[in-house]
Order: C-alpha cells, then sequence, then structure tokens
C-alpha cells in the first residue's frame, strides 16, 4: 500500500477556498494575497481593486483604456486661473473709483483705496503665476498677472499720465 502525497500541487485550494466551497461558492487567493469569494457565476464579492482595474474570472486584470493610460493627466480645475482674473478685473475697478475720488477732492479716501489696491494686486500677481505654473486656469491666469500688473497704482497712474497727458 502506498503512502498518500501530502506535497501540494499547483490546482490545490487554499484552506478558504475550502472552507468558501462548503457555502455554495468558491473563494481565490488574489495576487496581493487576498482571499475573494467567486459566485458560481464568475462574479467576485468584496474585492476591490487597488488600480481601478475590474478583475475578470482569472483575477486577470482588465484595463479601460480611458481610466488606465498614464500618458494622460487627470483633469485640472481651471477655477484658479478664473478666480484671480476676477480679482484682478475688480482691482483694476478700483483704481477707477481710486482716480474718480482723487478728481473730487477725496484724496485721503483715494489714498486709502490705492494702498489696498497695490497691496492686494502683488497678492493677486503672486497667485496668478501659480496657477500659470500649475496649469490650473493658464490663460485666464496670464491674463490675471498682465491686469495685476496693470492694476497696481503706480503703474496705473504712470500709464494714464502716458495716454492721457491733459489728467
Amino acid at each position: 500500500m502506498a503512502a498518500p502525497d501530502l506535497t501540494p500541487s499547483d490546482d490545490a485550494e487554499s484552506p478558504a477556498a475550502e472552507h468558501a466551497g462548503h457555502a455554495g461558492r468558491t473563494a481565490r487567493v488574489e495576487p496581493d494575497g487576498r482571499t475573494a469569494r467567486v459566485e458560481p457565476d464568475g462574479r467576485t464579492d468584496g474585492v476591490e481593486s487597488t488600480d481601478g482595474a475590474a478583475r475578470d474570472a482569472e483575477g486577470l486584470a482588465i484595463f479601460d483604456d480611458q481610466t488606465h493610460d498614464d500618458s494622460v493627466a487627470p483633469a485640472r480645475s481651471s477655477r484658479l486661473g478664473v478666480v484671480v482674473l476676477v480679482l484682478a478685473v475688480v482691482l483694476l475697478a478700483l483704481d477707477g473709483v481710486a482716480i474718480a475720488l482723487l478728481a473730487a477732492d477725496g484724496v485721503t479716501a483715494a489714498a486709502s483705496i490705492a494702498l489696498v489696491t497695490m497691496l492686494a494686486s502683488i497678492g493677486v500677481g503672486v497667485v496668478a503665476l501659480v496657477a500659470v505654473a500649475t496649469r490650473r486656469g493658464r490663460w485666464p491666469a496670464v491674463a490675471a498677472v498682465l491686469l495685476s500688473v496693470l492694476a497696481n497704482p503706480f503703474v496705473f497712474v504712470w500709464l494714464l499720465g502716458a495716454l492721457v497727458p491733459s489728467l
């Protein structure tokens, strides 16, 4: 009488698979070491792939071309570029209000608004440069950089003096 062969074969199931098989389901050990229950029709229960790929009946990953293309960068929001563009336009409008107040002899109010727009134009310009560098609304951010330079009261008054010499 020959002794039974106790060496594991390639088609042997794991203890978890044997236990799951008693419940009418079979189990499969995933490549990352997790055990997945497989329904009789081949679907897996409770196995979430960490790479976003679906798994077929043999445990092979099925990748969608649109979701797994490494050369395509994820879409970035252009909200930052648009926000800094709107802020730069508001700063230009505030410069216009300061010029109008200066023309109406409201020197203190005009100086206060000019100080605020000078400091804010520097901040908006820096944030717009960051938006350009990180590609978050690149073209609106480029426009915001240009407008924030124009919103600086020193540049704005110099430009007005050069364009309208009668002021």
